[in-house]
Parts: C-alpha cells; structure tokens; sequence
C-alpha cells in the first residue's frame, strides 16, 4: 500500500480489517492469481509519489479535470495524466523522464484493470497515450526494451 494514502482511507482500511477480516483463503487466491498475470519476479518498484486527486487546491469548473500520477522508479520519473472521456472510461497520457544527458527510454506504459490490460508505447521522446482506460482499479506497468519491468500497487481513478 502507498505510504501517500490519505490518514482517513487508512483508518477506514484499518476498522474494516478488524470488524470484517477478509477470509485468509480469499487473499491468498487473490494474491496466486495476480501473481500468474504477472510473472515478473525481477521487477522493480514503481513508486506513486504524487496524486493530484490528494491536492487541496483543486478548482472546479464546468468541465472535467485530469488526474495526475507521478511515479519514481530508479533513475525515471513517470507521470500520468487521466482525462476523463466517456462515462466510465480515461484517456491516459504522459511521458517518463530519464535522468539529464539520457536519451529518451525505449518500451511501453501497461495500465492493467481487473479486465485485462491497455497497452502504449513510447515515442522517441519518451511520451506514450492509450485510449479507453475503464475506470476502477489499476495497475501500473513500465516495461522498458532492455530491463525489468517497474510495477506500481494497485489503486482506483
């Protein structure tokens, strides 16, 4: 779980374990089943360090506002903007950042959703877009040409 969760969302997490503990053979097929949707064994941390949606200076307007991510990763940044399109669906875009003097990385952004996966690649500026992202629970993957893929733990836009 992401050390940037709000306090309150981890007391409620808290008061749901402790009144209604989810059954130990629910996690542990949970936990096998995503484990053989990704077998990645050798693959590195893909930290959130920012989440727009946490912000208190949120203005509103009449029209939909992005959601931004940030993750690090050693050595990259990756930053995520989620525009809302259709009812129940984003439009991810943005672009991962290597360290100043590196070229541009080589690969592909994974957002993975509890259906399967929606995949972009990176151009050679390091930017990426994919369409139809359903809203819920997501995961995300960077999956560079000649390295272990950075996963992300789960969370919900």
């Amino acid at each position: 779980m992401s050390r940037w969760m709000p306090s309150e969302l981890r007391r409620l997490r808290e008061i749901f374990q402790s009144c209604d503990p989810v059954p130990e053979h629910a996690l542990a097929g949970a936990y096998s089943a995503m484990a053989r949707r990704s077998p990645h064994l050798d693959r590195v941390a893909l930290e959130l360090v920012g989440d727009s949606a946490e912000s208190s200076a949120r203005v509103r307007s009449g029209r939909p506002e992005p959601r931004v991510l940030t993750f690090a990763m050693p050595g990259r940044v990756l930053e995520i903007d989620l525009v809302p399109t259709v009812a129940g669906q984003y439009r991810a875009s943005g672009m991962v950042l290597n360290r100043a003097g590196h070229a541009a990385p080589a690969g592909e952004v994974v957002l993975r959703h509890p259906a399967g996966e929606c995949a972009g690649p990176l151009d050679e500026h390091g930017a990426f877009r994919v369409a139809d992202v359903p809203r819920g629970p997501i995961s995300v993957v960077f999956r560079p040409l000649r390295s272990a893929p950075a996963v992300a733990d789960w969370l919900v836009c």
